[in-house]
């Protein structure tokens, strides 16, 4: 049976348990699904209903985590809106938290003079996909993009970055968008590493390779005692954090020149990281793990959880140890831990491509990409325009690459070339002379004596030669 039309909330805080005021929108909630349109700050407050939610989703997602929320509005000032969607279970059932999708009003990637919803909230964000009840996905992700069309301050262009490609949720935006009409544009398919205990779990290594990780790691341990150390209290994780804030920006992403993305390179991702990783740690939903020589961190990791799906959020490692694979170390005592913890099913990289020493250490992939669609039904000039301009962005972007790519393995194969040279050359310079052996004295010529001339008579020229 189809839902009614959607119920249409906006801020409103839900009614005593057994009130009348409940009693009525309990009745008009029977087999409908309302939407309500909230703040970061709402959303903050239904802690329980949303921490119930996690459990029954059809896919979790972190960045959606009421904390992340929270601190993406705090420390961008921008305007962001919570769809939160209710139902009742069965006729005057309670009603449940069934769906929540945050969104921020920004310009979108391409910088077409447009304001979009974009999901996540935060360009930090590595995953944009709504939570919803997995018995009733469809009907609370159609609700929700109506309530889009029908809210007039709204956008109704959507921008998500980092949409399942494949499984549960990729299958329900292709049906949905497809019942409505919805338009919308496919851009930069790609995989990302994943864990999936049980299926894709730690990549098979060569023995040569883990011969040299065991040298690795000797060679470490005698510059100073290893230790792994895993920080999960609240008091824990803030000293942790600032530790691995000076161990990253005193690496290559703390450089401007090298177009470093470094968090204490810009003072709002700070505050955004400290606050989002602080409100995670307060609820048992955030880790740092640390690699420690004489304890001293050599390689860190930052990985945050909702419901069983972990996610590897952020990494750093000295640079100064690189020759000892620090990060590497790291990441293979921090997988070992994932894959041990019964309350983990699902691990999640944040990489943005199949790339770094992940793609060689976890066996798994997720197909990912980014979306632009309209929720309004049918085609709009507003999303040709963007759609136009988000498919010229990325072909752009696909040529930059391979142009980069170009130039990088031209560079690296002229430095071979001279190395080379200047390697033959100094073999040149370094030769000993050849051994000649003692020097030879050319034998002296002994001269025949002339025969006695008869007197009165010359030698011939052929005697005086």
């Amino acid at each position: 049976m189809r839902a009614q039309p959607a119920i249409l909330l906006r801020d409103l805080s839900w009614p005593e348990p057994g009130s009348p005021a409940e009693q009525v929108l309990l009745a008009q909630a029977e087999h409908a699904i309302s939407v309500e349109i909230a703040t970061p700050e709402r959303f903050a407050s239904i802690e329980r209903e949303w921490r119930d939610l996690t459990t029954r989703a059809l896919a979790a997602n972190v960045f959606m985590e009421p904390s992340i929320v929270a601190a993406a509005a705090f420390a961008d000032g921008v305007e962001m809106h919570v769809l939160l969607a209710w139902a009742a279970k069965e006729t005057a059932g309670p009603v449940r938290l069934v769906g929540a999708w945050a969104f921020a009003c920004r310009r979108p990637t391409s910088l077409v003079p447009l304001t979009v919803l974009k999901s996540p909230v935060h360009p930090h964000g590595c995953l944009g996909i709504p939570v919803l009840d997995a018995d009733i996905a469809a009907d609370v992700l159609m609700r929700m993009l109506d309530t889009v069309v029908q809210e007039p301050d709204l956008p109704k262009l959507v921008e998500i970055n980092s949409l399942d490609d494949a499984g549960p949720i990729a299958a329900l935006f292709a049906d949905v968008l497809a019942r409505r009409g919805s338009r919308h544009v496919r851009l930069e398919p790609r995989r990302r590493p994943q864990l999936v205990k049980g299926l894709a779990e730690a990549a098979h290594l060569s023995s040569s390779r883990e011969k040299a990780l065991r040298q690795k790691h000797r060679r470490l341990d005698k510059r100073g005692q290893l230790s792994c150390t895993t920080h999960q209290a609240p008091e824990e994780i803030r000293a942790a954090l600032e530790e691995f804030l000076a161990l990253e920006i005193a690496g290559w992403k703390g450089k401007a020149i090298e177009r470093g993305h470094a968090i204490r390179r810009f003072p709002a991702n700070e505050t955004f990281f400290r606050a989002a990783i602080e409100g995670l740690a307060t609820r048992g939903l955030a880790k740092i793990s640390a690699l420690r020589s004489d304890g001293k961190p050599v390689a860190m990791q930052i990985t945050v959880q909702s419901g069983s799906t972990a996610f590897t959020w952020k990494s750093a490692y000295d640079e100064a140890q690189r020759d000892c694979a620090p990060g590497i170390l790291m990441l293979q005592e921090v997988t070992a831990a994932l894959l041990a913890d019964p309350a983990i099913a699902v691990v999640d990289s944040c990489n943005h491509r199949d790339d770094g020493y992940m793609a060689e250490f976890w066996s798994g992939r997720k197909p990912v990409l980014d979306m632009v669609l309209d929720a309004r039904r049918g085609m709009t000039p507003a999303f040709l325009l963007l759609g136009g301009a988000e498919r010229a962005r990325q072909r752009l972007q696909v040529e930059a690459r391979r142009t980069h790519r170009a130039l990088r393995s031209a560079k690296a194969s002229v430095s071979s070339l001279i190395q080379s040279k200047l390697q033959r050359l100094r073999d040149i310079g370094a030769r000993p002379p050849a051994d000649e052996g003692p020097t030879k004295t050319a034998p002296a010529r002994v001269a025949k004596s002339a025969p006695a001339a008869k007197p009165g008579r010359e030698r011939s020229g052929r005697d005086a030669e």
